[in-house]
């Protein structure tokens, strides 16, 4: 969701800022994993009460700032409306409930799943929430294209053999998504045209 479908990937790392210090730049090479699961990473010696206290600090700060902007460019919207007239949509997020809900607004009912993180245990890059949506819908992996804009989003729609798509955001450069060869790139959802 974020960063593909919702461009809040700079207001996220500007929350890292403005709670702990260092740059964004600092923090993008972070990104891609849960909340707390990127505090972690960050913070391999803090305690876990203290890893909770920061994923608290955060989630407050963003969710509170959330609500004051519309994060879905309208040119998305239209694209994921037609899309639906020909196809399942779904959502594997890497965001707890709270703030996708915040997010996706009335976009929601357009999805037949929302998965959050605070719905699974194994998070992205394993494969274990897709593969679940897989067999929940009965769904062939070969007929799923999983789009999103981190090289966890790739290594996971290719560790549950679907096709896969990256966007371009923030976070990477179109040259970096490339190495991890996805099906195809593309710098914004309006180019999902190409599905209808």
């Amino acid at each position: 969701m974020d960063g593909t479908i919702a461009l809040t990937t700079d207001f996220e790392l500007e929350c890292f800022v403005k709670l702990f210090g260092k740059t964004k730049n600092f923090y993008k090479q972070f990104f891609g994993p849960s909340l707390k699961d990127l505090l972690k990473n960050i913070y391999p010696n803090y305690s876990d009460a203290k890893i909770n206290l920061m994923a608290h600090q955060w989630d407050k700060l963003y969710k509170r700032t959330l609500i004051t902007k519309n994060w879905i460019p309208e040119k998305s919207k239209i694209i994921l409306k037609e899309l639906k007239k020909k196809y399942m949509l779904g959502i594997i997020t890497s965001t707890t409930q709270r703030p996708t809900l915040l997010t996706l607004r009335d976009l929601y009912s357009l999805f037949n799943f929302v998965l959050c993180a605070d719905q699974y245990k194994l998070h992205k890059p394993n494969p274990e929430s897709l593969n679940i949506i897989i067999k929940q819908y009965k769904l062939k992996p070969n007929n799923i294209i999983y789009v999103g804009d981190n090289i966890n989003d790739i290594k996971f729609g290719k560790n549950a053999k679907t096709k896969t798509i990256a966007k371009v955001d923030i976070l990477y450069t179109k040259q970096q998504l490339q190495k991890y060869r996805p099906n195809l790139i593309i710098n914004n959802l309006g180019e999902l045209k190409c599905l209808l």
